[in-house]
């Protein structure tokens, strides 16, 4: 399919040129702002087949080409004109995306956050598990230290929620940690202890309440911080500033905590958690059985980022979840039923594959590659999910199933899923996530897809292949980057984590330069500069994206040192940015390395070095033919 006639395709199926009132791309989709998201054929342009994917997602509607985005683009501004939103436009699209922008918030709040309260989520399942096998007693110094590594994390969650809100609301980390010291500070805490009802200041009640392990109150805190720092920095003359405003800021923030944020947040937290606990009261199996069956929906739509406040109320009330993690772990294998089916039954070897390892992921939790990746865009399999999932959902509140940490919800959770008080507990979930992977296994093989035609196996690769090394020789990629390796699971970007653009490798960057993996040529520069793509003088094609969504700076803070088509050796600077100055921007600085024409090599051995540091030009990737 040529450009222009993918480029007709995409607009014809958005609603026409006339619903396009913003177009741009990134290095490997094109953006659109639309009118009328109703016009867009979604389904329609996924199944087109140039296109990797297509979503609504941050108010953008994103349509995933690859690394010929540019030349596509091209056929669409052509098509389109070069359009930007009016005012009225952006209001109306601000208006429709407040949902989607609670949600964002969400996520951006407690991502960042989760390998502490996982880490001690784990945690408290192995003490269940030494506790159950009689390894430990509960009066052992031991276990109290045990018990102070697992609670830790969560007694003192309005700190390391402080911190992530302050980012996320672009506001300074250190005031924000203050009003999180300020509810858990211990005359707060042993008024709480010792029953007594509270302080007053200046005539107004300062209630004692117990905000440790507690969500609400420090994000309403930090978010309203936000604005007043905003306010009284304008007003304070610059020769003061420095003492002066956090001084105010503090004599403004720190009462309004204590006396408004910290009590309504409190109650707010509490009746979301008796809301919850109503609706299981009085749905029981029912209430699994629909929020179970709707789990997969929640996660193409990005809404169950909105559940982690929940699961964290009932963590810091009861010490246990019992109603969305244990839908999640069923969720997960659903996923993976689903996934393997299509690997089973499908005769596309891409296809297969893809099945394959993105349902390797899904039992270990990590969903997302699995449903946008194969079951979503096959339709039928995603039906087999929520099947499944209201199934096994019924199941799990049927037994009572609790969850006694917060992590990734795939076949590592089961330690903590062990009760020291309920040893059936953990042989309900094992019962649970079997129903749930051999109902969504059979049901994808009954209910059947649409096959992906063998023959559009190899559309998607470049029509300017070099000849390559031979199927006998290796060749090395060094890393472009000094920092440390991300696992792609943790990155938040779906096109990214699932490798739907090739085999990757997520690096976060302590140094700001860019350099040369290899000997080859710059293949393309981004105009936005946050991108690179390069090719080996053996024929490997590598693309590196800098930060996430960084697009959206338009070049700044980047600085392009080689030209498109030049000859560079590997270890010679291409790329200069200013990683703290795109972070205060709001961005992630999360880099990108993808193997682009990964189908063109029979093995690609990633260097096993998450979370540990790697230099630039140590080796990243090893390739063979």
């Amino acid at each position: 399919m040529s450009n222009a006639q993918l480029a007709k395709d995409i607009i014809e199926k958005i609603g026409g040129k006339e619903n396009v009132t913003r177009s741009w791309h990134c290095v490997t989709r094109l953006r659109f702002h639309v009118k009328d998201e109703n016009k867009v054929d979604v389904e329609g342009i996924r199944k087109i087949s140039a296109v990797m994917g297509a979503q609504f997602q941050n108010g953008q509607f994103q349509v995933i080409i690859g690394n010929k985005v540019m030349e596509v683009f091209k056929e669409v501004e052509a098509l389109v004109g070069n359009s930007n939103p009016s005012v009225d436009d952006v209001s109306s699209a601000s208006k429709k995306k407040l949902v989607s922008r609670f949600f964002d918030m969400i996520s951006g709040v407690f991502s960042p956050v989760i390998p502490a309260i996982a880490g001690a989520g784990m945690m408290k399942g192995i003490l269940a598990l030494l506790q159950v096998l009689g390894w430990i007693s509960v009066e052992s110094d031991a276990y109290q230290v045990f018990t102070i590594i697992s609670d830790a994390a969560f007694y003192f969650l309005p700190f390391l929620l402080a911190i992530s809100a302050a980012k996320r609301f672009k506001v300074s980390e250190y005031l924000a940690v203050a009003l999180a010291g300020a509810l858990l500070y211990p005359t707060i805490t042993a008024g709480v202890a010792s029953g007594e009802a509270g302080l007053k200041f200046l005539g107004l009640s300062v209630p004692f309440i117990g905000y440790s392990a507690t969500v609400i109150p420090i994000i309403i805190a930090v978010w309203v911080l936000s604005y007043v720092y905003k306010v009284v920095n304008r007003i304070v003359p610059n020769t003061v500033k420095v003492v002066l405003t956090p001084t105010i800021v503090f004599l403004i923030m720190i009462p309004f905590t204590l006396i408004v944020a910290g009590p309504i947040g409190f109650v707010v937290g509490d009746y979301v958690g008796i809301a919850v606990a109503w609706i299981y009261e009085h749905g029981g199996v029912f209430a699994g059985i629909l929020i179970g069956g709707l789990m997969p929906v929640f996660v193409v739509t990005g809404m169950h980022y909105g559940f982690a406040p929940i699961i964290l109320q009932n963590m810091g009330k009861y010490g246990y979840d019992t109603a969305i993690l244990p839908l999640n772990i069923v969720n997960s294998l659903a996923q993976a039923g689903a996934a393997f089916a299509v690997a089973l039954r499908t005769k596309n070897k891409k296809l297969k594959s893809l099945g394959i390892s993105t349902g390797v992921s899904a039992l270990l939790g990590v969903t997302e590659p699995a449903v946008f990746g194969v079951n979503l865009k096959l339709k039928r399999p995603l039906y087999a999910t929520m099947i499944a999932g209201a199934v096994s959902g019924g199941m799990v509140v049927y037994f009572g199933v609790k969850c006694f940490g917060f992590i990734l919800q795939g076949l590592e959770a089961f330690p903590v899923y062990i009760d020291p008080a309920n040893s059936m507990n953990l042989v309900y979930t094992i019962i649970s996530i079997i129903v749930a992977f051999i109902i969504a296994f059979v049901m994808t093989l009954v209910l059947g897809f649409e096959d992906v035609p063998a023959e559009e196996e190899g559309q998607e690769q470049n029509e300017d292949k070099v000849e390559a090394i031979s199927s006998t020789e290796r060749e090395e990629i060094s890393s472009p980057l000094t920092g440390k390796v991300v696992p792609l699971q943790e990155v938040p970007d779906k096109t990214f984590s699932g490798e739907i653009l090739g085999k990757s490798m997520a690096i976060e960057p302590s140094e700001n330069s860019l350099v040369a993996p290899f000997d080859g040529t710059v293949a393309m520069i981004y105009p936005t500069k946050h991108a690179i793509g390069l090719r080996s003088e053996n024929g490997s094609e590598i693309l590196v994206h800098i930060g996430l969504e960084t697009v959206n700076l338009e070049g700044k803070y980047f600085d392009v040192k080689v030209e498109q088509g030049q000859k560079v050796q590997r270890g010679q600077e291409l790329i200069t940015f200013d990683r703290e100055a795109i972070r205060s921007e709001g961005y992630k600085m999360v880099t990108l390395v993808i193997m682009t024409n990964s189908d063109q090599y029979s093995s690609i051995d990633k260097t096993d070095i998450e979370h540990q540091e790697i230099q630039a030009e140590e080796v990243l990737f090893t390739i063979k033919k």
